[in-house]
């Protein structure tokens, strides 16, 4: 059985240049998924994959030209 790195806050936080607040903040408001191994956070690959992959697709839809319909 293959078992996924696991990463704490704090390699994530240095991965995507944030503090670790942010990273905490993230987790609360949902917008990164992670695992709760006792007290402590722990992220697999996948998991910082999809919020990077979100995150950019949601500034390329906000700098997309919108439309508006009459």
């Amino acid at each position: 059985m293959d078992m996924p790195n696991l990463y704490t806050v704090k390699d994530v936080a240095e991965y995507l240049d944030l503090s670790t607040g942010t990273i905490y903040s993230l987790v609360s408001r949902g917008e990164i998924d992670s695992i709760k191994i006792g007290r402590a956070r722990r992220f697999t690959g996948q998991h910082v994959k999809e919020y990077v992959n979100r995150d950019r697709q949601l500034i390329i839809d906000a700098t997309s030209p919108t439309t508006y319909v009459h």
